[in-house]
């Protein structure tokens, strides 16, 4: 396998943000050993053309399916094409600095078996990564925090192509939407730790859903649902049983957050289903699992 890098970006509903983002793509690649992998979930909206139109052909895959198998499986489904030692997992609404791609191929240089945390400017805030919450158990990490990343945010991620398929990808029972959480908790319960790269990408965020409604209530029901799941999948018993307690205040409080936002409904129907679904998806991972040694690690543990 090449020591090369390829970008996996999912698509849906992504034609208007590509053909703003792709050309940064292209001119941060330049000459670098770099090749493009797309998994579209939406191929009727025209992003072949897009592609097209910036990129020669022997210089991409795309991977059309209307059926929409979710975020999850369209990046499981890119990565099992690449033949690069190296995948960057890209949201199509991330622009790239010109020097952007020649830094990242330098942090994989100098660690190639270390996956990487890339930096996004997004609503306001920088971040870094994913990070714990005792509210909605993961997070968006914030750039400001002192200790190193739980694992990178699929929005910009970099991995071993060969660590991520050992490990399975993402879950994509979850379909979007903590897949990465969940990723991020199995690789740290198994020794795997991530780097930041002081590396800080504009990212517009959300794009798929904007100004959707019924894809607002989808990814609501999604968040609610996930949480679980993430937490019956990644979590020992021991600190499973104290975080569920917990978890249940917590849904009361984003009940109430999800009543202004008229998506009440859709969170319950998750929340129901989360519990429904938990004891199958913890049976899916027989691995590792992430327990109070990994959580006392993780909180105390500094970046160097």
């Amino acid at each position: 396998m090449a020591q090369e890098l390829t970008i996996v970006t999912v698509l849906y509903r992504s034609s208007e943000m590509l053909a703003e983002t792709l050309p940064t793509w292209v001119r941060s690649a330049g000459g670098l050993p770099v090749r493009f992998i797309f998994a579209d979930n939406w191929p009727q909206d025209g992003s072949a053309k897009v592609i097209a139109g910036f990129l020669d052909d022997d210089r991409y895959d795309y991977l059309p399916d209307s059926a929409n198998p979710g975020f999850a499986a369209g990046c499981n489904r890119a990565v099992a094409a690449a033949t690069t030692s190296h995948v960057l997992l890209l949201n199509p609404d991330v622009w790239l600095p010109d020097d952007a791609l020649a830094r990242i191929c330098g942090a994989v240089a100098e660690d190639p078996g270390t996956p990487v945390a890339v930096g996004l400017a997004m609503h306001g805030g920088e971040y870094v990564g994913i990070d714990l919450n005792p509210v909605s158990l993961f997070i968006d990490r914030s750039a400001a925090v002192s200790r190193a990343p739980l694992g990178p945010s699929g929005g910009a991620a970099v991995f071993p192509t060969e660590l991520f398929r050992r490990f399975g990808g993402f879950y994509e029972h979850l379909f979007a939407w903590g897949e990465d959480a969940d990723l991020a908790f199995r690789l740290y319960a198994s020794g795997l730790r991530t780097r930041g790269l002081d590396l800080v990408l504009p990212h517009a965020g959300g794009h798929s859903v904007e100004g959707d409604n019924k894809l607002q209530g989808f990814r609501a029901f999604l968040l609610a649902r996930n949480r679980l799941l993430v937490a019956a999948r990644a979590f020992t018993w021991p600190l499973l049983l104290v975080v569920l307690p917990i978890l249940a205040l917590a849904h009361v409080a984003l009940a109430a957050r999800r009543v202004r936002q008229g998506l009440l409904r859709p969170f319950l129907r998750g929340v129901g289903r989360g519990l429904l679904e938990g004891p199958a998806a913890r049976r899916q991972w027989k691995g590792k699992r992430f327990g109070f040694a990994s959580l006392l690690s993780y909180l105390t543990v500094r970046r160097a």
